[in-house]
């Protein structure tokens, strides 16, 4: 490789290093922070077509913005997510959890909604990346029944957000 091509693919790297920087660079103001979530809104949705009981349900201040979301706890994009929702003040979010990614992301699933405040542990783990103290030995129909209302719906990929209508 010659000295102009070794200097030319540097000078690439280090322009493609900055891109992905800014480009990944998290809000720093609640406005940012809620552009964020809203770019990733994939379209609206009905809240009574939807077994919201078999949701995290969380309501900050008034609740005016409600999103609905499928999430895996291993997914890293929707850890992303999780920190831009947690600098909005006034939203009732309601999380399906659906264990896509691997069984560790099953076994997370299922210690989270068995918590005794499976709100609490989503966002400890979320957030604080503490490990969910539930044990996974309750009724978690809710997992799979979410599941399939996701694989109805068309979720290839998570998190999936949609705006309620």
């Amino acid at each position: 490789m010659e000295r102009k091509d070794i200097f030319f693919a540097a000078v690439l790297c280090v322009a493609l290093g900055l891109h992905f920087q800014f480009r990944d660079k998290e809000p720093s103001t609640p406005e940012e922070a809620l552009q964020a979530v809203l770019a990733r809104v994939e379209g609206t949705m009905e809240l009574d077509r939807l077994p919201l009981e078999d949701a995290i349900r969380q309501v900050r201040g008034n609740g005016e913005l409600v999103l609905v979301s499928f999430e895996d706890p291993n997914c890293t994009y929707c850890i992303k997510l999780n920190k831009n929702l947690d600098r909005l003040d006034n939203i009732t979010l309601y999380t399906f959890l659906v264990p896509f990614l691997s069984e560790d992301s099953a076994i997370k699933s299922r210690r989270i909604w068995c918590d005794e405040n499976p709100a609490l542990a989503w966002n400890d783990w979320m957030l604080k990346r503490q490990l969910p103290s539930g044990a996974d030995d309750c009724d978690t129909t809710a997992l799979d029944r979410s599941i399939e209302l996701g694989n109805t719906i068309g979720i290839r990929g998570v998190p999936y957000v949609f705006r309620a209508k």
